[in-house]
């Protein structure tokens, strides 16, 4: 009983408590260390704790890329910022945060002028590990990173975008997924439909969406009169699917950029549309791979959004307010105005400072990576 106890109470703290508390005995230490009860934990956080932002900003000075981690307040300024230490393997030059899940990142670096590494993060547990290299590199392509439950494995999906797909007849477009377990990345495609595959030329799209054990991304389909689609990927089965679209949501000729994401554990789809008038759709799938379920969150109406996209949703307050990252050199606000972070040294910078941001859950979470 004393021990359900203990557990219990571990794992409602924070993990940098646990962290410490490993050096108070073997038991807590072994306790701590346990897959188990890091998903339990993970699990509680995910409920109950308000979510971090982790920043990733590169000083122009001496092109070192520095990283930040904010909590989340429904209030404009945040002040608790901090900085954070660099992955013990990594030279802190350019680089690129591709996608988070479960508290781990992957992180794209230049390695040398010709080669770039991926690696896997946790910024709390500073545990990092370099991945297999792929099989062929892609200047234009998007990863997610997901948890498969049926497996009990983290894999990597990298998807290709097709930049010239009406003149691409080829069917050449694979994908390509990296299971950590099995340590190795594999081709992936669809031989019937190779509109499945690729993914429609987007800035507001900075990872692939994970939802409902799926990855989902804007794809080029010409099903039922529709232009655009969402193309899905379940992680388990590994098979291709599509997000029904309704009919009031097909994307016109004027819109100039779209998005897919994740808002408050539903698929979110993003439109900026210029027509002489400028404005912003957000849009909501209540309820997942049901088509009426689609409802429109907000429309924002701004002669600036043109030159503030890509606008990329990253978070959804409990209030509903929703959290954009804005423009190539990022500025965050809300659809109530800007958001701001103090403290960081790009918040009295000029413009030429590059910003990203991720919202993540702190976590002990590190998977096993068969190298």
């Amino acid at each position: 009983m004393g021990s359900r106890i203990e557990e219990e109470i571990l794992r409602r703290l924070p993990v940098k408590s646990l962290l410490r508390f490993k050096c108070v005995s073997e038991s807590w230490k072994t306790l701590i260390s346990e897959p188990h009860f890091k998903k339990k934990h993970l699990n509680h956080a995910k409920n109950q704790n308000p979510p971090k932002m982790l920043i990733g900003q590169t000083c122009p000075k001496d092109d070192t890329f520095y990283f930040y981690s904010s909590s989340l307040s429904s209030h404009r300024i945040v002040e608790d910022v901090r900085n954070l230490d660099c992955p013990s393997n990594f030279v802190p030059g350019f680089c690129k945060i591709y996608c988070c899940c479960d508290g781990l990142f992957l992180i794209g670096i230049d390695n040398t002028p010709n080669s770039s590494i991926l690696l896997l993060w946790n910024p709390l547990t500073r545990e990092s590990i370099v991945l297999p290299d792929q099989n062929k590199d892609s200047n234009y392509s998007i990863y997610g990173l997901g948890y498969d439950p049926i497996s009990d494995d983290y894999k990597v999906l990298k998807v290709e975008e097709d930049e010239d797909y009406e003149n691409d007849e080829d069917g050449e477009i694979s994908n390509e997924i990296l299971s950590l377990k099995s340590g190795s990345w594999r081709e992936i495609s669809d031989s019937n439909d190779k509109d499945y595959n690729c993914l429609s030329s987007t800035d507001s799209m900075d990872c692939l969406a994970f939802v409902h054990g799926a990855f989902h991304w804007h794809g080029f389909t010409e099903r039922n009169g529709f232009l655009f689609s969402v193309i899905s990927f379940n992680i388990s089965n590994e098979q291709y699917g599509e997000i029904p679209l309704p009919e009031r949501m097909c994307l016109p000729s004027d819109m100039i950029d779209h998005g897919v994401a994740v808002l408050g554990g539903m698929l979110s789809i993003n439109c900026v549309y210029c027509n002489g008038t400028n404005f912003f759709d957000l849009w909501v799938m209540k309820d997942y791979g049901v088509e009426e379920s689609w409802i429109k969150l907000f429309t924002i109406t701004n002669a600036r959004i043109p030159s503030i996209i890509p606008i990329v949703p990253k978070y959804m307050f409990a209030d509903g307010e929703v959290l954009f990252s804005c423009g190539r050199r990022t500025e965050f606000m809300t659809s109530k105005g800007p958001y701001g972070f103090s403290n960081l040294i790009w918040s009295l910078a000029s413009d030429d400072i590059d910003t990203c941001g991720y919202v993540y859950t702190e976590s002990l979470i590190f998977p096993e990576v068969n190298l």
